[in-house]
């Protein structure tokens, strides 16, 4: 038996500054000057030493803040 993945499948909940960045399509140094100045707020998670980004939680971010362009409108 086969199983198929879709595309929520093969990317991680938790993302890093990089993988984050690559989804809102901006440079690592932006979200990380975010995290100093919260100028933004993306919200994001501290996991030991390490920091993360929530998909679900950036995605709903972004939502938020330009509803009619996700929209299609």
């Amino acid at each position: 038996m086969t199983t198929t993945t879709t595309p929520e499948q093969t990317v991680p909940a938790l993302l890093t500054t990089i993988e984050a960045a690559a989804l809102l399509r901006c440079a690592p140094a932006t979200l990380e000057l975010d995290r100093v100045r919260r100028r933004w707020k993306v919200p994001f998670l501290r996991v030991g030493r390490s920091i993360r980004y929530d998909r679900a939680s950036v995605l709903r971010w972004l939502a938020d803040r330009n509803p009619t362009e996700l929209a299609g409108a």
